[in-house]
């Protein structure tokens, strides 16, 4: 298995450049095509572009692996989640619905957001999860852990005649959805790590 190296990237995109040419590099060591080392970094540049609008992340670091043509992409982060944080996923999450929801993408960063919120946060019932609805997840309270699989989310929707639904509308559009073999986020306590998955 061959890596690239762990690099730092934070909210205001320091790193993004690094991360996409090591990715491409990665490509090109393997003997990939320019067709194929393009699909790679868009994968990339998509994952990279999930931080953006996920309020608890400060940071994540970013890797790329391979072993013949299977890669895998990898964006961590630790979140600390202080009270002020705390408020700002609340009230994000307090309507319901993200505006900022919209896309497979789109809901998937919505669903990491609502996994970091309380399950009975102060001042109300239970934490907002609708805007996540159309993401499945297995969560175990006991571990503090959180699942989630690209694979299990088309499931979810095709075991339920959903294969119309807007939801299914936004995987057929997504980029990651038609490029990706599989996608996989955990959450376990406060470290969530997002990989995607691409043989060629």
């Amino acid at each position: 298995m061959v890596n690239t190296e762990t690099i730092i990237i934070k909210t205001g995109g320091e790193g993004t450049k690094e991360a996409l040419i090591a990715t491409e590099n990665l490509g090109q060591e393997s003997g990939l095509g320019h067709k194929e080392i393009i699909r790679l970094r868009l994968l990339a540049e998509e994952l990279v572009g999930l931080m953006r609008g996920i309020t608890a992340f400060p940071e994540a670091s970013f890797w790329a692996q391979q072993e013949g043509r299977h890669f895998e992409i990898h964006l961590e982060a630790y979140v600390d989640m202080h009270m002020e944080m705390r408020k700002q996923l609340l009230a994000a999450s307090s309507s319901g619905t993200n505006a900022a929801a919209k896309g497979f993408m789109g809901r998937l960063r919505d669903m990491i957001n609502v996994a970091f919120l309380p399950e009975k946060p102060e001042g109300d019932g239970m934490g907002r999860t609708d805007g996540a609805a159309a993401v499945p997840v297995t969560r175990n309270p006991r571990a503090m852990a959180f699942t989630w699989s690209l694979s299990q989310q088309k499931a979810e929707l095709a075991s339920r005649g959903a294969e119309n639904s807007e939801a299914w509308d936004e995987l057929e559009k997504s980029i990651v959805a038609n490029l990706a073999d599989e996608v996989s986020v955990n959450i376990v306590s406060s470290t969530v790590e997002i990989t995607i998955f691409k043989t060629f």
